[in-house]
Formats: structure tokens, C-alpha cells, sequence
């Protein structure tokens, strides 16, 4: 994995993110310390910054439906290719948990009014304005993360400073645009995890299979076979052999269809976790922890010297 970026601030932060289509952001710290395997001079506080202040990048739900940080420009475009079908694809849990379209409907509209009215709210707050418009009927359970993901799906809701929301026409100045182009998205996938399968990118953006397959097919412009498999590209870029410390749930491993499968249990020990990886020439040698910065090779001998140096840089 190289690490492209050069530029320092939220400048540094936001080329990252644009580069890469967008990084898995479950944990904040996970988002974070992906930028910083990805460049060599954006800082923890670069990355907290460029969410919350330069707001050149936004937290919410985009590939997969799940919590991704990508550039400001390319919240509209993804989820207007993404958005209706991950919202059809939790028709089921939405039926489970009591939630049908139209109160779905009428609780984007309400949380929207609330947040523009108040700004920044958190889970708790947010639960109280649901259960006060009679959307539910008690302020816990998983209701209510339901219907403001819902809201964020379309393109409403995002995350603000913390683990708080905000209206997005507030929090970014304008409505976002719901509109983007799937060629566009499989050229930008394939510069930043390519080679790979339309599979890979059906994955890794949750689009389905077919739309993903036409949309490889013309773009791509170069092909390889590796282990009997055809992977597509757009370039024929030298390999990274270099080591290099990623966090937990960085978009390295969990970019294409099964490569976080066939990680070891001590970085991937199953039930949605993905913990801390060391990789070396593309491989996972080892895992690592935040806590002490205490490591776990199991295969080979790393020199992780200057990753433990700029480790430490980037905290601060």
C-alpha cells in the first residue's frame, strides 16, 4: 500500500478520501488512521478537522450502507446510485421493527426540522423528538439508529461534530444532489483497489452484481489472470512493498469480495470485527493494538520502526 499524499491539514485528509472512493468510518479511530497509512503528513487532528470544520469530508452511510467518511462532492452521487436499493435491501428489518414507509417518511421529515432547528443532536435527543411526534413509543431500542440511518440514506442526515447529527442543507450549506454516474464509480474503484473483479466492486459499493459487471466491463482497460481468475484494471500500476500498520476496518481488506475472509482470526475473529493489520508487500503478517502499540507477526520479521515513529507522529 503506498501512501500518495503528501499534503498536510484537511487538505491532506480530503485527498485521501477522494482517492480511495471513501473509507470505512464504524469506529472514528478506524477512519482516521486509514488517512494516515494513505499519506505522510495529515495528523489525527487533521482528520477531526476536515469532518468538522473545514467539512470537506462527511460521516455517513454511503457503500454498503454502512458508515463511510468520503469527499463532501461525493455524498450526492452515492446515494443516488446507492441509496433506494439499500433502503429496499432493509425493507425486511424496517417491517421487524415496527417501521413502515410512512412513518419512515414522517420521521426524516421531523428529525430534519429538529436538527435545522437545533443543530447538532445526539441519539438520545433524537430519540425523545421520535417518541414525542408519536413515531415510536420508547426512546431506546434499535428504532431509532433505524430511522436516522433511513434519514441519512436520503441524504438528509449525517454525522456532525462526535457522535451527534446534523442536517446536511445545514451542516454542508446546501442540499445534496442525488445523482452519480456507476462508470464514473467502477474507473474510481479500479484506479484505487484494481486489479479486481466486478464481484469485488458489486461488493465493496453494495450495487448489484449485473450493474456492476456492465460497468467494469467498460471501463476497464486492462486485464489480468491470477489463480485462474480474470481481474480487471485501469492501469498497470508497481506493486507496494512496503509495511504498513492499518486500523481496524480499513478499506485494504474490506475493498473486494472474500480478502478479509481469509485473514487469520487474530484480525479477523468473525461476528463484524476487523481488527488492526500489519501488511507487508499486500500480505497480513501480523495485527497490532491501539492500546500499546504492542504487535503480533506471525509471519516474517518486519522492520516497523518508522511505522511505529509515524505512528506516534500522527497522534500528536
Amino acid at each position: 500500500m503506498a501512501r500518495p499524499v503528501n499534503e498536510a491539514g484537511p487538505g491532506g485528509v480530503a485527498d485521501v478520501v477522494r482517492r480511495t472512493g471513501g473509507l470505512q468510518a464504524q469506529t472514528w479511530r478506524g477512519a482516521a488512521y486509514a488517512v494516515r497509512a494513505r499519506s505522510t503528513a495529515t495528523t489525527l487532528a487533521d482528520v477531526t478537522h476536515a469532518q468538522e470544520t473545514d467539512r470537506s469530508v462527511v460521516r455517513g452511510w454511503f457503500m454498503r450502507g454502512t458508515l463511510q467518511l468520503v469527499a463532501v462532492e461525493d455524498a450526492g452521487p452515492l446515494l443516488g446510485m446507492l441509496g433506494p436499493k439499500l433502503i429496499k435491501d432493509t425493507e425486511r428489518r424496517y417491517g421487524e421493527l415496527g417501521l413502515p414507509a410512512g412513518v419512515r417518511a414522517r420521521a426524516a421529515d421531523v428529525l430534519e426540522e429538529h436538527l435545522l432547528a437545533n443543530g447538532p443532536s445526539n441519539r438520545a435527543e433524537l430519540a425523545d423528538v421520535l417518541v414525542a411526534a408519536g413515531l415510536i413509543t420508547e426512546p431506546k431500542g434499535q428504532a431509532v439508529y433505524a430511522l436516522i440511518r433511513y434519514a441519512g440514506l436520503l441524504g438528509r442526515v449525517c454525522y456532525g461534530p462526535g457522535e451527534t447529527w446534523v442536517a446536511v442543507r445545514d451542516w454542508l450549506g446546501k442540499p445534496l444532489e442525488l445523482s452519480g454516474d456507476v462508470e464514473d464509480l467502477a474507473r474510481r474503484y479500479l484506479t484505487a483497489y484494481g486489479p479486481a473483479t466486478a464481484r469485488d466492486f458489486a461488493t465493496w459499493s453494495g450495487l448489484p452484481v449485473p450493474a456492476a459487471r456492465r460497468a467494469v466491463e467498460a471501463v476497464a482497460t486492462k486485464s489480468f489472470e491470477v489463480d485462474s481468475e480474470v481481474l480487471a484494471a485501469v492501469d498497470d500500476l508497481p506493486g507496494c512493498r512496503e509495511v504498513r500498520m492499518l486500523g481496524e476496518f480499513d478499506a485494504y481488506l474490506l475493498g473486494y469480495q472474500n480478502r478479509f475472509q481469509q485473514l487469520p482470526a487474530a484480525i479477523f475473529p468473525g461476528g463484524g470485527m476487523l481488527r488492526p493489520a500489519i501488511i507487508e508487500a499486500g500480505r497480513a503478517i501480523g495485527s497490532w493494538t491501539h492500546a500499546d502499540l504492542s504487535v503480533d507477526v506471525f509471519d516474517g520479521r518486519p522492520d516497523l520502526s518508522a511505522e511505529l515513529k509515524d505512528l506516534a507522529r500522527f497522534a500528536g
